[in-house]
């Protein structure tokens, strides 16, 4: 009897982690990521205070890379071995910027439908208290938001 509570404990465990696991709300390739509200799109610009919004072209192009634990990293279309992450510097809002792919924290956590164009949630998967991107401070993304989706992710090519 204790065996089967024990076994319909783990299978009711593991239901439970599948559906806490987030969708892939975009496949592998190259996207525009953009500010839902205002169709600006995340610059792959460089410095320790990145996440320059602005117009779309050569400049936002971005590389979805997902991986295997759910989550996706972010690489710049330009320079793939770049990926949005986690800036060192200690201001607030945390900033992003562009940094050696896997030497920051650069995993990210896509969280919405797995609808084209849907807006979705951008968490970082390492540090998930740290707050969703957003960019309703101005014309930079920062971490300070509070989960609301606020991206959507445009095939590009």
């Amino acid at each position: 009897m204790r065996i089967r509570s024990v076994l319909s404990l783990a299978a009711s465990a593991a239901a439970v982690m599948a559906l806490a696991t987030p969708s892939q709300a975009a496949d592998n390739g190259s996207y525009f990521i953009q500010d839902a509200r205002t169709g600006a799109c995340l610059l792959t610009n460089e410095g320790f205070v990145g996440g320059q919004l602005g117009a779309c072209g050569n400049d936002s192009v971005w590389q979805v890379r997902n991986l295997p634990n759910g989550s996706a990293q972010l690489a710049s279309g330009r320079e793939e071995s770049r990926c949005l992450a986690l800036s060192p510097v200690k201001i607030f809002p945390p900033p992003v910027f562009l940094s050696p792919c896997g030497s920051s924290p650069d995993q990210w956590t896509i969280v919405g439908p797995d609808e084209d164009g849907a807006p979705v949630a951008l968490r970082l998967t390492q540090i998930p208290s740290a707050g969703t991107l957003t960019a309703r401070g101005g014309d930079r993304a920062t971490l300070a938001g509070d989960g609301a989706p606020e991206w959507t992710f445009t095939r590009v090519g």
